[in-house]
């Protein structure tokens, strides 16, 4: 029997999991890319930011070795070779996408794709045209412009900029307090250059619980990194070797210097010279439309990722990646989005799943909340990560976990036990009476459902 030709456009973690998918299930399989193979996750996202967060948490805990009987001498930072390793990390992933696309038979065509007609693409730059059975798009999004008076002629930096600069600024100000914008003014705040970070709503990462903002804003500022919220840029000139911020906010206008000015205020759909609007594909406010199981309006088209304008995070594409092959090889499988991790790789890190307390009791009422401290954690302890804590949100009436947030070590590797139970829809008894290991941090998640289940052990 003849396979099914698929097309998937885009080969970030939207579309080569669908590729890889589509293959695993027997079709034929054309992806085309018109930058390099991972897209933005891998190749100035998720993967560099972490990389050269990662070197700065190592730097962070060298520097508390005599806490742990440990000696060191002349320790400094090598910026240039930090740069390197996070090429060297990004180019291996890569490439090791790349082979494992060459693996499983998937055609890779490089270059700009554009729809002729419903069933027909055309390569722009070589003019190859490419026909397909089912189509599934993946082009992604790029980074949203801060309009700032001034910036035509004094261009901001954006993220991808912030991730490749050759050498440290003396200051830098950072438009956009969201979780991009706290992890990179970390990171560069760790590196020694003045950080001041500006957010218009009246907290950063303002998605996040309230709780966890505040614990999380609180620890920014103790590193030195200044935050201005419920504040707005107004204009950006020249001032000298610097660059002169107006901004406005609660206690009126003032200036910021800074010698580098970069914005990060979230991301938009991308889908430009695709031609979707040609061939009739329904789109709306910027992004393709799409229902659960990721198909469009026109029957065998899907579109999957940041283009559909959905959650905005690698996971989610990955897996609304995966969903489209499926359906569009003749599965009726939706997407559940109901346990959806988000994670901030600061330090402390911050990741959650589910509703925020405030949400919680919008939609329910009235909830309980269950709060354990890492510093009553053995584990946390004698690692000296004292800091932060597990907040469950939980149902009144019957103990159902509606929400968890996390402020700590490695809360972004403990967050995965709270998207099964958010996914099982377990309660805070059930969680309370599961055996965790000893000595780990997990043991946090017991406790903390302890609290809302007869009083945790390790608290007075």
């Amino acid at each position: 029997m003849k396979s099914e030709r698929v097309i998937v456009v885009g080969g970030g973690v939207g579309g080569y999991p669908a590729a890889l998918r589509a293959s695993r299930m027997g079709a034929d399989v054309t992806l085309i890319e018109k930058e390099k193979i991972g897209g933005v996750c891998l190749n100035k996202g998720c993967i560099p930011t972490k990389v050269l967060l990662h070197s700065t948490s190592i730097y962070e805990e060298v520097k508390k070795a005599s806490l742990f009987g440990l000696t060191t001498e002349k320790l400094k930072i090598d910026f240039g070779a930090l740069l390197a390793r996070k090429n060297a990390v990004v180019n291996r992933l890569t490439a090791g996408v790349a082979s494992l696309l060459k693996n499983k038979k998937v055609k890779v065509l490089n270059g700009t794709a554009a729809f002729t007609d419903t069933n027909s693409m055309k390569i722009l730059e070589t003019g190859e045209v490419v026909n397909g059975d089912k189509f599934i798009l993946a082009t992604g999004s790029v980074p949203a412009q801060l309009s700032l008076r001034g910036s035509d002629n004094i261009p901001l930096l954006t993220s991808d900029d912030l991730l490749n600069m050759k050498s440290l600024p003396n200051s830098l100000l950072i438009v956009g307090g969201g979780y991009i914008g706290v992890e990179l003014g970390q990171f560069y705040s760790r590196m020694g250059v003045k950080v001041t970070i500006v957010e218009m709503l009246n907290r950063i990462v303002p998605t996040e619980d309230e709780e966890i903002s505040s614990a999380l804003e609180a620890a920014l500022r103790k590193e030195g990194i200044g935050i201005l919220t419920r504040t707005t840029g107004e204009k950006i000139e020249k001032a000298g070797k610097n660059k002169k911020v107006t901004l406005s906010g609660p206690d009126g206008r003032q200036e910021i210097m800074a010698s580098e000015v970069a914005q990060s205020v979230g991301r938009r759909p991308h889908y430009a010279g695709t031609n979707v609007e040609k061939i009739g594909l329904k789109t709306e406010r910027g992004r393709i439309v799409v229902n659960d199981k990721m198909e469009t309006n026109i029957p065998h088209i899907y579109a999957v990722g940041d283009v559909t304008g959905g959650i905005m995070l690698a996971h989610v594409a990955m897996a609304e990646g995966e969903c489209a092959a499926r359906n569009a090889l003749g599965n009726q499988s939706p997407l559940s989005y109901r346990a959806v991790p988000r994670c901030i790789y600061t330090a402390p890190e911050v990741a959650s799943v589910g509703l925020t307390e405030r949400n919680a009791i919008e939609e329910r009422g009235s909830v309980q909340v269950g709060r354990f401290p890492f510093h009553a954690i053995g584990k946390a302890s004698l690692m000296e990560e004292t800091e932060g804590m597990i907040k469950i949100v939980a149902d009144k009436k019957h103990g159902e976990v509606l929400g968890v947030h996390i402020i700590g070590p490695h809360a972004t590797e403990l967050i995965a036990e709270a998207v099964l139970a958010l996914e099982l829809e377990v309660t805070v008894e059930e969680l309370a009476h599961m055996i965790h290991p000893h000595p780990t941090l997990s043991e946090g998640m017991g406790e903390a459902a302890m609290m809302l289940s007869g009083g945790a052990l390790h608290l007075p």
